[in-house]
This record gives C-alpha cells, structure tokens and sequence, in this order.
C-alpha cells in the first residue's frame, strides 16, 4: 500500500472509529497484513478456530467480491463490517474493517457459556441493531469508494501475485521444452497438492503451469484463455474435493466464463487469471474456518428472526448460497447438532418465556413458535426439557407466586 493511501486511511478510519465508538482497523490486501490497529478484542481471543489476519482477509475479499462492503461474523457471533478500497485499475489496494460489534440481543450473547472466559471484554464491545450494522457498512462503504483511486472499474483485477507470475514466466522462457507430458503431470501434482492443502507448494507450482502454458501457446490469446478454462475446470474438482461447496464453485465458474470472452490481451489476460489463482487458494486454503463459521452464524440469525414460521432447509441454504447437503455437514461441524434440532431449541426457548402468561393457551403458544400444532410442540418440548409444557407452566407459575 502507498504511503500517501495508508495516511488517507488512517485518517478516516480515526473518523470512522470515533463516530460510531468502534475499532475501525487498515487492511493491507497486497502484503496481507493490518497496518493499523489500535488494541482491539482480537488481540486476546484464544479461539482456535480463528487466525485474525485470514478472518478480515476473508471479509475484505468478500466485500470485494459483492461490490464494495461485506458483513460478517467470526467463530465467537461477533460481527464485524469491511469496506473495499480500490486502485486505479479496480484492483483491491486495501480494506476498511470495523468491529466487533454484538449485534441485536447483547444478554442472550453474553449467556453462552463458552463465552464466559471472555465476559470482562464482551461487556466493552458495542451493539448495534441489525439497521445500525447496515448505516455502517454503507458510511464504511462510501468512505472507501472516496478513498479510491477508482472506484469500481469493470476490469476489478486483483495483482497480489502478478508480479510472483511475471518471474516465473521469465523462468519458464529460458527452460521450457515444448513437451505437452511435463505440462499434464504439473497439472496433476497441482490436483493432489490442492486436495492435500499444502498452500505453498500449490501456489508456486500454479505459477510454473501458468508460465508454461503462456510460452507454449506462443503468446495466443484465444489458445492461453482456452488452456486456462481447463485449468480452472481442474482447480474447480479439486477444491471441491478438498471440500468447498460444489454449487458455489460452479458459480464462480460460469462467471468465469463470461469474464474471459470479453478479454483481449495478454494484461488484462494476467491480471484476470491471477484474481483467479487468488480466490482459489485463499478459499481453499485460508478462508475456510471463518467461511464457515460465517455462515453458521447467519443462519442461527435468520433462524431467530423467523422460528414463529415454518422453515425448510430448501430456504434457509438458498439464504447462504449453498446447497442444503453442504449446509447441513456444515452446521453439523461447527455445532455439533443437526440445523432441525437448532431450530426446535430456538423454537423451545421462546416457547419458555411465553409459558410464564397464563392468559396464553398452549396452542397459541405452539403456534406462536412455529409448530405445527400443539401435539408436535409437546413432543418437542418434553423430549427437549424433560417434562410436558403444562408442567413446565404449572412449575414456573408456583415460583411467581
């Protein structure tokens, strides 16, 4: 990052950070690295699931990826919120991130017990609703895009690796052998690393196929943008096998495909295919734990919001852009229950409050909470707690008393 773009940022993250009394920290996307942070939560977060620099990595990329801003949640429901800022190329040159932040029901967070280590510092942390999460992703938003040199181009090519791929194209000049056998096992060896997840090894050998496939297509446009939609086709089966989600994937692809017809020289060939190289690795390789857990925890939040009505999995997984199969093996990893049982916990505990009204009937109550009708509630309810909803009322009644 440029010295006169650091100073710029730091200056309205200073701004930003003081409007809304949250940390609001620098990301250098180049060298991927925080170049200013005052102390903030992360620096004393103990989750193993969790490294801090790969989980704003995430959430600058993933802002880059859907037009400038990104909300997003860590391992541990805090919610943070970045902003792209741009080169004059429409490169990503940097990111703006703000949080933590607990969003909505502060007392229902700070209950979980694993969070109990963690209380002291949860108690400094700022809510916001959901509405005040979103003023500040589009104050961040607006921020970057000033703070741009040019906000958006169509071209959006990402150079953190052009120049590692310019060096070995040089390599590759001086001892490449037109021999189509060395390129097939490249590609090969690159299939098992990527499945292995051996990060560098996969990223340099990238670098040599690359370099191999531009001199041994003699600098021809349309046969480099073929021999590379069968690299990616590669790279796709094997990030799927190593165990990203197939419908996303495939998305990316059929993006792809419309990027590449509209290129036509060897520049923006580069600069388009080391985007690419970008997001494969780094959701392969980088970005999986947070992804996940991103996802975990904004379903659990749509889950909240809407357990007064039936839901399917067809939905909730169209919610997150996964398919449901992938959705459920997820959610199971990361909670250690499937997401129906979730929703019937969710839907029990509001069933809990709501039997302290005597003046509510238990079918109401089972309608109020999303069941179906009031025999599945008391199903639920008694496996769930132990004993029936009425003598779970009749309990919770004589203590009032």
């Amino acid at each position: 990052m440029k010295d006169e773009l650091f100073e710029k940022c730091k200056k309205y993250a200073k701004h930003i950070e003081g409007l809304c009394q949250v940390p609001c920290f620098i990301m250098d996307t180049h060298s991927q690295s925080i170049e200013y942070k005052d102390f903030i939560f992360c620096d004393i977060c103990k989750n193993d699931k969790c490294q801090m620099k790969n989980a704003h990595l995430y959430g600058c990329s993933e802002a880059y990826r859907w037009d400038g801003r990104y909300i997003y949640y860590c391992p541990l429901a805090l919610v943070f919120v970045a902003a792209c800022v741009y080169g004059e190329n429409g490169e990503m040159s940097a990111g703006l991130v703000c949080g933590p932040i607990v969003m909505d029901n502060a007392d229902d967070f700070l209950s979980a017990p694993e969070l109990f280590q963690y209380r002291e510092s949860f108690e400094k942390i700022s809510v916001f609703s959901t509405k005040r999460v979103n003023d500040l992703a589009e104050l961040m938003y607006s921020t970057a895009l000033y703070l741009s040199d040019s906000p958006q181009s169509s071209l959006k090519a990402q150079v953190y690796s052009q120049e590692k791929l310019l060096n070995t194209l040089y390599e590759q000049a001086e001892k490449l052998e037109q021999d189509t056998r060395v390129l097939i096992d490249g590609e090969n060896r690159l299939e098992q690393l990527i499945k292995s997840k051996d990060k560098a090894g996969a990223q340099q050998l990238l670098n040599e196929i690359l370099g191999q496939i531009y001199f041994s297509s003699a600098y021809d446009v349309e046969l480099i943008k073929a021999r590379l939609l069968e690299l990616i086709v590669l790279m796709s089966r094997a990030t799927i096998d190593a165990g990203a989600d197939i419908n996303e994937i495939l998305q990316f692809n059929t993006n792809y495909i419309k990027e590449i017809e509209k290129i036509s020289n060897i520049e923006e060939l580069s600069a388009w295919i080391t985007q690419i190289m970008h997001r494969f690795i780094n959701y392969t390789f980088d970005f999986t734990q947070i992804k996940h857990s991103n996802t975990v925890y904004k379903v659990m939040d749509f889950v909240k919001r809407n357990y007064d009505r039936k839901l399917t999995l067809e939905e909730i997984s169209s919610k997150v852009f996964l398919s449901r199969t992938y959705l459920s093996k997820i959610f199971k990893e990361e909670t250690n229950q499937t997401l129906s049982n979730y929703i019937n916990s969710v839907r029990i505990e509001k069933s809990k409050q709501l039997l302290k009204d005597s003046s509510i009937s238990l079918i109401d109550i089972a309608g109020l909470c999303g069941f179906e009708d009031q025999s599945y509630f008391t199903k639920v309810f008694t496996k769930e707690v132990g004993i029936s909803p009425k003598k779970y009322r009749d309990t919770k009644i004589k203590k009032i008393k």
